[in-house]
């Protein structure tokens, strides 16, 4: 240890005896590395608000559970002989196994013929448990219905903003009053403002059950809090069903988004990988820079190579100096390229955003600051290889008389 000190003491030295040599020798690998700097926080950055514009623009946090209807046999569709079916209290219990990860719905759609103060309109109405306003991510006027209205088989609804407008130009006049479908009336609690949605009216789950003749089939829908945490909560989910149906998630379909996800990561690491490639271009050229620096380090000092043999500097001690000097050079190198990159891609970034209205920002992560390293020791050890090879076989006579 005491060695490679002084050894990265000598190289110090040696930078601030030549500045302006070491720098432009060096010059490649901080091209280099802010090159690859840029191209990192770049691809973290891109992979960032890819994921944003993705959750922005589809349910990639979400998963529904549907049960299977029919079995591919030999590329035939053949109906199944049991299908199964989900009900509140299954819902309840896989809600209770994923709640670390998200949230849990239990949904049903159906179409009726509904009427308000005198006034019918066919709306499509979606039974659900109370859980719709962590999935909506959406304002609520006046409130949503609650578990025990759940149980409890509530007659309330709750209208999405387009329905409502349908009804009435002012929305809020609507809560209160009450529409009818089925012969049965429901209690207007609020207004959730969703045009995704379309003209919907959630009614409670067993309500649905209960009042809706030929209602159909539920499914079972997850949300995670990140979208990390999906592929946990999938395993959750199968494993559950693994353990209460003899045929198991074979007898479910599962679906997600994560796909959209992983071509994302793969199309960002491609770019990486590519980029990357060129930029070692400049790492490689940096890397020659610093072997010039030795070479001409060796050449300068070959009397002080002789004097420290011929008092016993063993070989390995020589090999060890060199290449410690060759490795502090290229860290060194690598220090200012970082700098350097991580001005460039913020300045960047700032152009990019001038043109564009993404909020586009770069991300500089753990991984790239050890790329970073990682690259400056191995440039400095392969580069300093032959001058320390060189320094190491000198004899300690030719050395000394060398001038």
């Amino acid at each position: 240890m005491q060695q490679i000190i002084k050894s990265v003491s000598i190289a110090l030295q040696n930078i601030k005896a030549n500045p302006l040599h070491t720098f432009l020798s060096t010059l490649g690998i901080i091209i280099g590395v802010a090159s690859l700097v840029a191209i990192l926080a770049l691809g973290d950055g891109l992979e960032q608000t890819g994921r944003e514009q993705i959750e922005t623009t589809t349910s990639v946090q979400m998963m529904t559970i549907t049960p299977k209807t029919v079995d591919i046999v030999n590329d035939v569709r053949v109906p199944r002989d049991t299908v199964y079916q989900f009900g509140i209290a299954e819902a309840r219990a896989l809600e209770e196994r994923t709640s670390q990860w998200g949230y849990t719905e239990l949904l049903a759609n159906s179409s009726r013929l509904a009427t308000l103060n005198d006034s019918s309109l066919a709306i499509y109405i979606q039974a659900t448990l109370e859980n719709v306003p962590h999935f909506a991510e959406a304002e609520i006027e006046g409130s949503y219905f609650s578990k025990s209205d759940v149980e409890n088989a509530a007659k309330k609804t709750v209208l999405t903003k387009p329905l409502a407008e349908k009804w009435s130009s002012n929305v809020k006049e609507l809560i209160g009053q009450s529409i009818t479908f089925e012969n049965e009336s429901y209690e207007i609690i609020g207004i959730l403002n969703d045009e995704s949605r379309g003209a919907q009216a959630m009614i409670p789950m067993r309500s649905y059950q209960e009042y809706v003749k030929g209602s159909n089939s539920p499914n079972i829908v997850f949300k995670s809090r990140r979208v990390e945490d999906l592929p946990e909560m999938r395993s959750a989910v199968e494993n559950w069903l693994d353990q209460n149906y003899e045929e198991g998630k074979e007898a479910f379909s599962v679906f997600t988004y994560e796909g959209r996800v992983q071509q994302l990561s793969q199309g960002i690491l491609v770019f990486k990988l590519v980029m990357g490639a060129i930029t070692g271009i400049s790492v490689l050229v940096g890397g020659i820079g610093i072997m010039n620096v030795l070479l001409i380090s060796v050449t300068e000092r070959t009397k002080e190579i002789g004097i420290r043999k011929a008092t016993g500097a063993r070989k390995k001690d020589i090999v060890m100096q060199f290449i410690s000097e060759s490795v502090t050079i290229s860290i060194v190198g690598c220090i200012i390229g970082w700098i350097v990159g991580v001005a460039g891609v913020f300045g960047l970034v700032e152009i990019i955003n001038r043109f564009t209205d993404l909020g586009f920002q770069a991300a500089l992560s753990v991984d790239t600051v050890g790329v970073v390293l990682i690259v400056a020791i191995i440039v400095g050890m392969v580069f300093g290889t032959y001058p320390a090879w060189k320094a190491a076989n000198l004899t300690p006579v030719d050395a000394i008389r060398h001038e």
